[in-house]
């Protein structure tokens, strides 16, 4: 009925993926549905749609996470139910399946290609250069504004009347204070 070996029959029901009534027979219905959500199509002959592949996706180079543990099983667990979750699919209460696994490598495989292409299209940039960039730009803007009142204060004298080291002080003062104020973090949570 699965199109299967006998011995792959056996190896279902000694692994979990398939039940047996108490009689020892196996319902057809309940079978396909459990060989369904407890199998890897990718490794599996049965198949739902009419093309067969020859080669499944775990074929040829690729090396795939191995959880080893049972803490590593419920954190892998966790990671599948939030990227089905970020993505609007909500727990249907019957636990993780095979199904799932695969939506959810699928949704992290289309985010990396977003990501790729997004930094081959130069809309990424590296977070330390930008980071960099950014303190550099600030350093910049704090010097151009400790050196202000020096170039400013001489012409906004002659305009007030006013005596001109008195006002270069007074300025001097009032920017660096600013800036200090400027510079301290706010309240509430860090960002990084």
């Amino acid at each position: 009925m699965l199109g299967v070996t006998e011995s792959a029959v056996r190896s279902a029901i000694k692994n979990n993926r398939i039940n047996v009534l108490p009689d020892g027979r196996i319902d057809p219905v309940s079978a396909r549905a459990s060989w369904a959500g407890k199998t890897d199509p990718s490794r599996s002959r049965v198949r739902t749609f009419g093309k067969v592949r020859t080669q499944g996706a775990h074929d040829g180079a690729h090396q795939s996470a191995q959880v080893k543990t049972e803490k590593d099983a419920r954190e892998a667990i966790t990671l599948i139910a939030r990227i089905l979750s970020e993505e609007g699919m909500q727990d249907d209460g019957k636990g993780v399946d095979f199904g799932k696994v695969r939506t959810a490598e699928l949704i992290l495989k289309a985010r990396q290609r977003e990501l790729d292409q997004a930094e081959q299209a130069g809309k990424l940039v590296e977070r330390v250069l930008a980071e960099k960039l950014f303190f550099d730009t600030a350093r910049e803007n704090r010097d151009a504004w400790q050196s202000w009142p020096g170039r400013i204060a001489i012409t906004m004298a002659d305009e007030l009347n006013v005596d001109a080291r008195a006002l270069t002080t007074i300025l001097t003062t009032y920017v660096r204070q600013h800036l200090a104020e400027m510079g301290e973090p706010e309240a509430g949570p860090l960002r990084r």
